[in-house]
């Protein structure tokens, strides 16, 4: 049977992870039907229909297959499902199969076993001569090989591990220097096993330089390598590195650690992709803790700062400056006496936001809340034109004045808050309402929604108070099926007729628009949906009789319907 047709290429790729990764749990197979669990983030059901060996019809309890889709998970359990009929058929004639690939660790264990017990059984000069031929053949085991015999490797033999990763690379990125997504795991996979196995034994055998050439040669590779990375394959490559570079830092002496630090600085600013540069940056700021780096770390902070200063856009310079400045003033912050250098060096960045959002973090902490109060507003003033950073000022100002006591300015800081800078926030209209007594809140809380901005999300307020005649007024206004499917769930139990009349209106514009299967598939899930709501199945049997009158000519949507 050719299930996979089924799927699109990318969705058997992880439907394939999934399988390997022994997501898929509590198979039970029949001639007719097939269920099973798949653990992920969460946990999904699902169920393939079969005839004659052949898929008829699929579910997965995803929001992805609930669009009509064919999702990762169905294709996951197709693939437990096949391994386990080809083992089926095969288990009687091979009781210790030693060739296949392992499914689990137990399986894994079992074949190494296996292997070993043939490696004792041979011939002492047969498995010499025999290992011989295979290093010769494999440049890469010769060099494993080699590194395990030779404690501290040579400059030739580190070498030899750069090509080996060249000539991965090389592979991969072909003629196009481009690896594409379904690619791109094979790669990340041939370099976490350079980095576990080999970079690995150099640092058990003490020899830290060469493990930290080898990972750093990877780390820049990947850092320039052009490829589809959407699944993370560098991101993880990459917290390996640094976790090995933490380690290496806890063994080599002052010396070596010096030279690390030098090659740290000497590779921020330009040579690698900017979200690896931060890999870079926090081993700078916590791995060189030691009293003889403190200044080296300042001055190399200095100079990042002024490099910032020229780059060519305002958001660009003004995000680099301050993310510099601020890892200056955790420095600074930890001598004592710093408060007067702190405040001449937040005075010479002033303009930069960060700095200023810091410096008032600093008074806070000191408790100098008058001075916090009078940098908040010189602040408001200079950020007016950025709605984020004004709201996050006056929520400084609120805190502040419950620190201070001062419940009216308090007060007062909240309704500005929650009809202005973050309009309907829930989170401020709790504390709010906290302010009053019950009897006061009904008044003070129908004089917020007559203020509230249009744009402000009002319906989760009327969630919140449990105001569901005014929440489903606002679902009837609102238009398409988000805010509907939002609160259907609150809404259904005393409101099922007048949900099922507004799903009704949305299901009916949206099949005079759709022509293709994607579409029609989407609507058999909505009306799927509809069908669990309260006298849903009468209504939905009506729409199905009135599209099957006047769709009749679309063959996709009638076989969609069928399926329903």
């Amino acid at each position: 049977m050719n299930w996979k047709k089924l799927f699109a290429k990318h969705i058997l790729k992880r439907g394939y992870d999934y399988y390997c990764e022994n997501a898929v749990e509590k198979l039970d197979a029949t001639e007719d039907r097939i269920r099973a669990d798949v653990v992920g983030t969460e946990d999904y059901k699902v169920e393939i229909s079969l005839r004659d060996g052949e898929v008829t019809d699929m579910y997965c309890s995803c929001p992805y297959a609930e669009d009509g889709n064919n999702c990762k998970h169905m294709a996951a359990v197709l693939y437990e499902w096949s391994e386990e009929e080809q083992t089926d058929a095969y288990q009687e004639e091979n009781d210790e199969d030693i060739f296949g690939r392992p499914s689990n660790m137990e399986e894994y264990r079992k074949k190494i076993a296996a292997i070993e017990r043939i490696v004792y059984e041979a011939d002492d000069d047969v498995v010499r001569s025999y290992l011989a031929t295979i290093l010769s053949e494999n440049e890469k085991l010769l060099v494993r090989f080699n590194s395990m015999i030779y404690k501290q490797l040579t400059e030739e033999a580190v070498e030899r591990y750069i090509d080996q990763v060249d000539s991965i690379a090389n592979r991969y990125l072909g003629r196009n220097h481009f690896i594409s997504y379904y690619e791109v795991g094979g790669f990340i996979s041939e370099l976490e096993e350079i980095l576990d196995e080999d970079a690995r034994r150099m640092i058990d055998n003490a020899d830290y330089m060469s493990a930290f050439r080898l990972m750093n040669y990877i780390f820049e590779l990947i850092g320039n390598a052009d490829m589809d990375d959407s699944d993370g394959g560098i991101g993880m490559l990459a917290n390996i590195i640094y976790q090995f570079w933490l380690e290496l830092l806890t063994r080599v002496d002052m010396d070596e650690k010096k030279g690390m630090f030098c090659w740290f600085t000497e590779h921020l600013g330009g040579s690698i992709i900017d979200y690896l540069e931060e890999y870079i940056e926090q081993i700078i700021m916590d791995g060189f803790c030691e009293k003889e780096f403190k200044q080296l770390k300042l001055q190399f902070i200095e100079d990042m700062i002024n490099k910032s200063s020229l780059k060519d856009s305002d958001w660009s310079r003004s995000y680099h400056m301050g993310k510099w400045a601020i890892r200056y003033l955790e420095i600074v912050e930890k001598q004592k006496n710093s408060k007067a250098q702190i405040e001449e060096f937040c005075r010479k960045y002033w303009d930069n936001s960060s700095v200023r959002r810091y410096y008032i973090d600093f008074c806070m902490k000191n408790r100098d809340y008058v001075h916090a109060l009078e940098v908040l507003d010189e602040s408001i003033s200079m950020d007016k034109a950025y709605r984020g950073l004004i709201a996050e000022y006056s929520k400084k100002k609120k805190d502040i004045f419950l620190l201070q006591g001062d419940k009216n300015a308090y007060i007062g800081q909240l309704w500005k808050l929650i009809l202005e800078d973050e309009a309907g926030s829930l989170d401020i209209y709790r504390e709010l309402k906290k302010q009053y007594t019950i009897e006061e809140w009904t008044d003070k809380r129908e004089e917020l929604f007559k203020k509230l901005p249009k744009y402000a999300h009002i319906d989760q307020l009327y969630k919140e108070e449990k105001l569901y005649d005014r929440l489903l007024e606002f679902v009837m206004q609102s238009t398409g099926l988000y805010t509907l499917q939002q609160y259907e769930n609150v809404l259904k139990k005393e409101y099922p007729e007048q949900l099922l009349q507004k799903y009704r209106t949305e299901v009916n514009n949206m099949a005079i628009h759709t022509g293709d299967r994607r579409k029609y598939r989407q609507l058999v899930a909505i009306l799927r949906k509809m069908k669990k709501i309260r006298g849903g199945s009468k209504i939905v049997e009506d729409i199905v009789a009135e599209w099957k009158d006047h769709y009749r000519n679309r063959p996709a949507m009638m076989d969609e319907l069928s399926r329903l």
